[in-house]
């Protein structure tokens, strides 16, 4: 069942996120399908991440980190903070050498995963495929991204395939031009379509099954009555979805919230992210986790050392809290990250 109480046509529930805000539907565990194709060091991963997830093991070193390499996007969505963003786009960003740093150290003391998050569209860095080949080299045993796909011409999706991605996520969120236009104005349905179709064929022919591809739907009351054309039309191709909460990112964000409430999770309390992961920002502050909540949870700067941030006192008693206080005692940016996906 899908979060709306629709059936999905032949996917099934598989896992929920760590926060509650994201049902994932597959035709096979995607977690299963990546312990096939990258082994045991995926496994022994994944351990490490299940223990870090709930509250039994913290370890040395974040067992994922996210590079924001710039806050630079092509699209202005309205479910997205840089939807409000007027004028020059910041041109502050973190170089490929010191990224390549962050990485050997983070192989050094037992990073597994690695992401280009944060508020940005990855595929505007040119220097994305040779990060990914860099990381898996190095013995970092995932690569991800999400994207709005735009970008994701011919033969960029082939350098991506070729260097080592491991899962590639394009948000989508429809399946008529007229409200992908709503959902995505700026973009194209039919060049991004094609874009994912043309990928799925480089992936063919290089007779690979990574990266997993995942396609990303977020309910709102714009595509609400969407969901389930989304799936029928891609379920055959593609490996897994992400069916997302709409979450009001500010006071000045529109209330997006679809009609039928039940989907409208609110996350954990408890939230585990920054067990388990950082957040390096373009601007080089590091972050606890992956949502826009918590830009007032800076940890640091990332010239400290990633090693010496999660394992400082900040962090440490951020956990805690996260651990065992009530709600009402968690961080502003806690407490705002709990009640932005109420109606």
């Amino acid at each position: 069942m899908t979060p709306s109480g629709l059936t999905a046509p032949s996917a099934i529930p598989v896992f929920s996120d760590s926060r509650n805000v994201s049902k994932f539907l597959a035709k096979g565990d995607p977690l299963e399908l990546l312990a096939q194709e990258l082994g045991p060091k995926f496994l022994d991963y994944r351990k490490r991440w299940d223990l870090a997830k709930s509250f039994k093991r913290i370890p040395p070193f974040p067992l994922h980190v996210d590079y924001e390499i710039k806050s630079l996007c092509n699209l202005r969505c309205p479910i997205c903070p840089m939807a409000t963003r007027k004028g020059p786009q910041n041109p502050i960003s973190l170089s490929v050498t010191r990224i390549k740093e962050l990485i050997d150290e983070g192989t050094q003391y037992g990073q597994a995963s690695m992401g280009f998050g944060g508020l940005w569209e990855p595929l505007m860095s040119n220097d994305l495929p040779e990060l990914i080949a860099y990381g898996r080299e190095k013995g970092l045993v995932e690569a991800m991204f999400n994207t709005n796909g735009l970008l994701l011409t011919k033969n960029v999706s082939r350098d991506l395939i070729q260097a080592g991605l491991t899962r590639l996520m394009v948000s989508l969120d429809a399946v008529s031009p007229q409200t992908y236009a709503q959902m995505r104005p700026g973009s194209d349905l039919n060049q991004v379509e094609d874009n994912i179709l043309n990928f799925i064929a480089q992936r063919q022919k290089a007779k690979s099954r990574l990266p997993l591809l995942r396609l990303s739907f977020c309910l709102t009351k714009i595509n609400q009555s969407e969901l389930l054309p989304f799936l029928t039309r891609w379920e055959t191709k593609v490996d897994f979805f992400s069916l997302q909460s709409y979450g009001r990112f500010d006071d000045k964000a529109p209330a997006l919230f679809p009609d039928d409430s039940a989907y409208t999770a609110k996350p954990s309390g408890r939230c585990a992210q920054p067990f388990k992961r950082l957040l390096v920002r373009h601007d080089s502050q590091v972050l606890p986790c992956c949502d826009l909540s918590g830009l007032s949870l800076t940890l640091g700067h990332e010239s400290q050392g990633l090693r010496q941030i999660w394992n400082a006192p900040p962090i440490s008693k951020l956990r805690d809290k996260l651990k065992n206080s009530p709600l009402a005692d968690l961080p502003a940016a806690c407490q705002k990250c709990q009640s932005k996906f109420e109606a």
